[in-house]
C-alpha cells in the first residue's frame, strides 16, 4: 500500500505537505523540499520553533508556542505576532484562527482562551476561566468539569450548553459528523454523543475513552485500541467488535494512540513500543500492509499525517519518515 520514499533526519514537530511541496523545519531553519523532484527548493534562518504549518494559497503560516508568523512563497517571514499568555494548541481554523491563552486567574489557577485572528491579531471572543476551547471542522465547543457547550467559532456566541460532570479530566473532542458531536469522558470511561444543533443526548456508551475516530462517509465511530470496534454514528449501536489479542500481538501493532489515519475502509496506526505501522482493514479484520523499522519507536502524541497521498510519522529519535501511496 505504501513505500517509504524519504527519511529526514533532525525535523521539529511542525511539517505539511501541499501541492507535492514539504514544509518542515530543522534546528533554526525552514526548509521547502520537492518530492516529485527530490530535491530541496528552498531553505531559510527561523528564530521560533514551529511545532505546526499550514499552507494557505501563496503563504505558510508556521505556529509556535510564542505565537504564529506569516510566510511569503520565498519562505520570507513578513509578518511575527506574539501572544502574551501562549497558544492553546497548535492548529489553524477556518485559515485565519487560532486558540490562544488570554489570562490566568492564580487563585483558582485556571486559564482563560480566546479565539485570535492572525491577520487582524486580535482576540475575538473568549471563554471563561476554566473553559477550553476546542475546534473541529471550523465548529467550535468549550469544555469545563462542568460539561460541553457549542459556541460560534466566528463570535463566540452560545448556542447550547450541557451540564455533566467528568470527573478529574476535561471531556475530549472526538470529532463531529452527520449531525452529532463526540466527547470521551477519560474519568468516566464513557462515550457520549450530542446532537449538533440542539445539545441533546443522542446516547452514551462505557467503554474506554481512547482510541477512537469518527469516519463520516460510513457513518461509523471506529474505536481501535489492541482490538477493533465499530458503532453507529448516529445511534450509538456496537455494529463491529473484533478481538484477537494474539493476532494483533503477532503482527506487532499494539496500539494506544487516539490520533491514527482513516484511509478508506483502512485504520493506519503505529504500535505504542515498537517501530511498526500498519494499515488494518476494519472490513476483512486483518493487515494488509505492515511496515517495522528498528531502533525507533512512534510517540503517541506526534501525529500521524495523511496528505496528498503521502503518509508522514514522526519517531522518537526526531526523524520524519514519508511514505507514498502506491497504486494496487
Amino acid at each position: 500500500m505504501f513505500k517509504e520514499v524519504l527519511t529526514i533526519e533532525g525535523v521539529n514537530k511542525g511539517y505539511c505537505i501541499s501541492s507535492n511541496q514539504l514544509t518542515f523545519q530543522s534546528g533554526k531553519e525552514i526548509i521547502q523540499y520537492d518530492m516529485l523532484g527530490k530535491k530541496e527548493l528552498l531553505r531559510r534562518s527561523v528564530s521560533d520553533d514551529f511545532q505546526c504549518f499550514v499552507k494557505r494559497d501563496d503563504l505558510i503560516i508556521g505556529i509556535s508556542g510564542l505565537g504564529y508568523t506569516l510566510f511569503d512563497s520565498q519562505l520570507h517571514a513578513f509578518k511575527t505576532a506574539r501572544v502574551k499568555n501562549g497558544i492553546g494548541d497548535y492548529c489553524l481554523y477556518n485559515s485565519n484562527l487560532v486558540v490562544v491563552t488570554t489570562d490566568y486567574d492564580y487563585a483558582l489557577f485556571l486559564p482563560r482562551q480566546g479565539v485570535q485572528d492572525v491577520f487582524l491579531d486580535k482576540v475575538i471572543w473568549e471563554a471563561d476561566f476554566g473553559e477550553n476551547i476546542r475546534v473541529e471542522s471550523n465548529i467550535a465547543f468549550t469544555v469545563s468539569l462542568k460539561g460541553v457547550s457549542r459556541r460560534g467559532l466566528g463570535k463566540g456566541e452560545l448556542k447550547w450548553f450541557v451540564e455533566i460532570s467528568s470527573g478529574k479530566y476535561l471531556p475530549n473532542l472526538v470529532g463531529v459528523g452527520n449531525g452529532v458531536a463526540v466527547f470521551s469522558f477519560k474519568d468516566l470511561d464513557k462515550i457520549i454523543a450530542f446532537d449538533l444543533e440542539t445539545g441533546k443526548v443522542k446516547y452514551e456508551i462505557k467503554t474506554f475513552a481512547r482510541g477512537l475516530c469518527i469516519d463520516e462517509e460510513k457513518g461509523l465511530l471506529h474505536q481501535m485500541l489492541v482490538n477493533y470496534a465499530a458503532y453507529d454514528l448516529l445511534t450509538g449501536e456496537l455494529k463491529d467488535n473484533y478481538q484477537d489479542f494474539s493476532y494483533f500481538e503477532s503482527m506487532g501493532v499494539e496500539t494506544q494512540r487516539s490520533n491514527y489515519v482513516m484511509e478508506g475502509e483502512h485504520i493506519i496506526t503505529t504500535d505504542r513500543k515498537e517501530g511498526v505501522i500498519g494499515a488494518f482493514n476494519t472490513t476483512a479484520h486483518k493487515f494488509d500492509w505492515v511496515h517495522k523499522m528498528g531502533g525507533v519507536s512512534f510517540p503517541s502524541p506526534a501525529p500521524i499525517v495523511y496528505q496528498n497521498s503521502y503518509l508522514l510519522l514522526y519517531d522518537n529519535l526526531g526523524a520524519l519518515h514519508i511514505f507514498e501511496r502506491v497504486l494496487e
